[in-house]
């Protein structure tokens, strides 16, 4: 007898859903295998504990409903785009081989009649892209043959269901005359202008205005697709056509790093389509199988069938597009799985009494089949793949680490929503989020606040399943407080807000970022959000001259691609270089996100700002390659750009993007060029002679324009440390000094001369010749020593030691210096 308590029942499928998964992850299969197979072993026609009940079939109704929403939001559609033509192709074989066959296995093997088999066939014509993860791990997810086949998982899924829904039309006693077709095609073509203009318009309109606080936003989702389902009843078809359809409209409106795709994606999988599974599973009877020969023909022929007619498809899109043996294997373990469709397929035909018993075991069985061998083939294959990539791609860190500056908790909310996106969940390292507090008479209060700030902040990326790490920081400074995070946690990249209030911005640009860019050392990433992420459409990236010669410019556009591919949007990129256009398009085609791309190009940078503001639409965002104050590449009209951009568009999502202080003139941790490096020189001239040393150590450091007053500050507080300390006496009254200085972006040797009167700790006469090196802060120490050794090694020079005898300027020196370290690398 089964069971009736409905606490029991509950508690039995509840119990079952969370082993399930566990037990699977042991066995290494699929989850729904041991769901399947879990709902035969407890159902009716198993052990009899659980009986096919009206919640039971709700439940796994909505589970239908819920499994073909996520088949539309889970397909790349940019993909689809880029390799449309070789995908229709596949789409096309890939549907009409295995449906031809299967109407014919139905007809001349199972004695149906033609709408069983012709439905039948539609079981094998759909596949599920169940081992796409497997690809994406192995990094052969942009590999042309993969991306076909994600393209042509499209048309077979549309194909398919379009057939289901006008057999089940037909066998519902529908009239199949011209009037239905007509009907079908003017409602899906209502249905399909709903899902791509209507469904997206009201989202981003409800996105705007209503946050996620409670789940709002998911409930908006599920109710429109359980709407859209309903309103494919209009249109002559199945509601997981409408559902579907609906998973394609919010395709790109919902990241998939954020707290509602976590929503979306955890109520599915915990709940829905696990009851549909299990109800799937109690219509299958074992016995059945087991007692008639029938049966094992039907499951046998199926799985035979779906084999063949998917190789086949696989083999010839292999030969018509050149694909190699292995690439032709991996598009056959892409598309032979069965699963979301076949069994939407075969539960509806089962519900209509188009399959019997037999049939529905046989979907099942290929179920059983298609699930392992496909992983197992797109792994063994898609090695062999991997290894013979070539070509030129970009290459990842080896970890990240993210830290969001938070203040309150609007903006807060959505600098981590743009953290989620930026991060690569397959990197080590992850998100740190921290605010700072003045320390002050009301310190006590403010980090009572600041706690509660981040308690919030920790609630937002738990609803999204992002491990964050949070901290507070006290200081007399919010800059400097930030700076010293920021190395402490050898950041990689920063996400700062900007201020709203335009009564501030100069004093902000003047003081908060200038202090940030002067001294912060990883990426910047400077925030203005004023519309969630997921209303945006369009990301336009104004490029300034020059682009080319930025050393981040391919992680640039990775960043760019990356966000645009997970909040569903077109890139667009304006360029004034009409030279590099062909570089450019190579460039972005080297990033491994797929989304749709176009350079539009100007005769120079006004005219290319006036086509990016004349195209400005509403949910644009825009995202400006920005360089800090001392590299060469900037310059005043691209820094004001931003402003221009916030004041002209108040409206409009702005990201800025500065390149780390070490993307720029990087130094090899273990060689340093030492020809490369500024040698700068000065003469002491006006000085008195029983003046200090740090006078002249004063003059020397102001010589070097290229650095800011801080790191001159810097730079003359450790050579005079190293005056006092540690000076070296080449000869009387030649000295050198050395310094490591965190501050300063580019080893420079200075060379100063003077008429002094005043000697060094341990020198034998007074000082009349200083060099000094100082080091850069991305050079490591054994860099800066092995530079050190060099320096010592061209300093003792026969011909530089002739100079130091001759009554040479302060630039001969420098000049005579040069040529010294030049025969030293010789």
């Amino acid at each position: 007898m089964p069971l009736s308590d409905p606490v029991l029942i509950f508690t039995i499928l509840i119990s079952v859903i969370l082993i399930a998964p566990l037990v699977a992850d042991r066995l290494r299969v699929p989850d729904l295998v041991l769901l399947l197979l879990a709902g035969a072993v407890l159902g009716p026609h198993g052990f009899g504990v659980l009986e096919h009940s009206p919640a039971i079939t709700l439940f796994g109704s909505v589970g239908l409903i819920y499994i073909m929403f996520l088949a539309g939001l889970e397909i790349d559609l940019h993909r689809f785009a880029s390799v449309r033509k070789q995908s229709i192709v596949f789409g096309l074989l890939t549907f009409a081989i295995p449906q031809g066959l299967g109407t014919l296995l139905g007809v001349y093997v199972l004695s149906l009649d033609l709408s069983p088999a012709v439905l039948l066939g539609s079981l094998f014509s759909s596949h599920t892209l169940l081992a796409y993860p497997v690809a994406s791990r192995l990094g052969i997810a942009r590999n042309e043959p993969v991306a076909v086949t994600v393209g042509g998982t499209i048309i077979s899924i549309l194909l398919a269901l379009l057939v289901l829904a006008v057999i089940a039309d037909a066998a519902g006693g529908a009239l199949i005359d011209v009037w239905f077709w007509l009907a079908i095609v003017l409602g899906m073509a209502a249905l399909s202008g709903l899902a791509w203009w209507g469904i997206p318009w009201v989202a981003r309109w409800f996105f705007g205005n209503v946050t996620e606080k409670g789940g709002a936003q998911f409930l908006f989702v599920f109710a429109t697709v359980c709407g859209c389902a309903y309103l494919s009843h209009f249109a002559k078809m199945h509601p997981i056509i409408g559902a579907f359809l609906a998973g394609v409209a919010f395709n790109r409106m919902i990241p998939g790093q954020s707290a509602l795709m976590n929503r979306v994606e955890f109520v599915g999988n915990a709940l829905f389509i696990p009851f549909f599974l299990l109800s799937v599973g109690m219509l299958v009877n074992p016995g059945a199988i087991a007692r008639n020969p029938h049966s094992w023909l039907v499951a046998g022929s199926m799985v035979l069938t779906v084999l063949v007619s998917k190789w086949m498809a696989a083999r010839l899109t292999a030969a018509w597009f050149g694909y190699g043996s292995d690439e032709c294997r991996v598009m056959f373990g892409l598309s032979v799985v069965k699963a979301a469709c076949t069994l939407a397929a075969v539960v509806v035909g089962f519900e209509l009494k188009i399959f019997d018993e037999a049939i529905l075991n046989g979907a099942i069985a290929m179920i059983f089949v298609t699930c392992p061998l496909g992983a197992w083939m797109v792994d063994r294959y898609g090695r062999r793949m991997a290894a013979q990539e070539t070509g030129r791609v970009l290459q990842p860190s080896d970890e990240q680490r993210l830290l969001v500056a938070v203040a309150n908790f609007h903006s807060a909310t959505r600098l981590l929503d743009l953290a989620f996106v930026l991060r690569n969940p397959a990197l080590p390292g992850g998100i740190h989020a921290v605010t700072i507090v003045r320390d002050d008479a009301e310190t006590g209060e403010a980090v009572r606040q600041a706690e509660d700030l981040l308690v919030r902040c920790l609630s937002h990326a738990a609803a999204a399943d992002i491990p964050v790490a949070a901290g507070v920081r006290v200081g007399m400074n919010v800059n400097d407080a930030i700076v010293c995070t920021a190395k402490e946690l050898r950041a990689e990249t920063l996400l700062v807000g900007w201020g709203e209030e335009r009564t501030t911005a100069t004093r902000l640009f003047g003081t908060v970022l200038q202090k940030l860019l002067d001294e912060c050392p990883p990426k910047l990433v400077l925030c203005r959000l004023i519309q969630p992420l997921n209303t945006t459409g369009r990301l336009l990236v104004p490029l300034p001259p020059l682009f080319e010669s930025r050393g981040d410019i391919l992680a640039l556009f990775g960043d760019v691609k990356r966000l645009a591919h997970t909040i569903g949007a077109s890139v667009h990129v304006y360029t004034s270089e009409a030279a590099s256009h062909e570089r450019l398009s190579h460039m972005l085609h080297d990033v491994r996100a797929s989304v749709p791309t176009s350079v539009e190009t100007a005769v120079d940078w006004n005219e290319s700002l006036a086509r990016l503001f004349q195209s400005v639409q509403p949910n644009d965002m825009a995202i400006l390659p920005l360089e800090r104050r001392h590299s060469p590449l900037w310059t005043p009209e691209v820094n004001r750009l931003f402003e221009l951009m916030a004041s002209r568009f108040p409206a409009m999502n702005l990201l800025a993007l500065y390149p780390a202080m070490s993307a720029r003139d990087r130094l090899s941790p273990a060689v340093v060029d030492r020809v490369s490096i500024p040698v700068i020189s000065c003469e002491d001239r006006g000085r008195s002679p029983a003046g200090k040393v740090e006078d002249a150590l004063g003059l020397l450091v102001r010589s070097v324009a290229a650095w800011t007053p801080p790191q001159q500050a810097s730079a003359l507080s450790l050579l005079a440390r190293s005056a006092h300390g540690h000076p070296v006496e080449l000869l009387p009254g030649r000295v050198l000094l050395h310094a490591h200085s965190e501050a300063v972006e580019t080893p420079t040797i200075l060379v100063g001369t003077g008429n002094w009167s005043w000697r060094l700790p341990g020198c034998a006469a007074p000082t009349r010749l200083i060099v000094a090196l100082v080091g850069s802060r991305d050079q490591p120490p054994e860099s800066h020593l092995k530079l050190l050794a060099g320096l010592a090694r061209g300093l003792h020079d026969s011909a530089f030691r002739d100079t130091l005898h001759a009554d040479l300027s302060a630039a001969d020196i420098a000049a005579a210096l040069r040529d010294a370290l030049i025969s030293v690398d010789k």
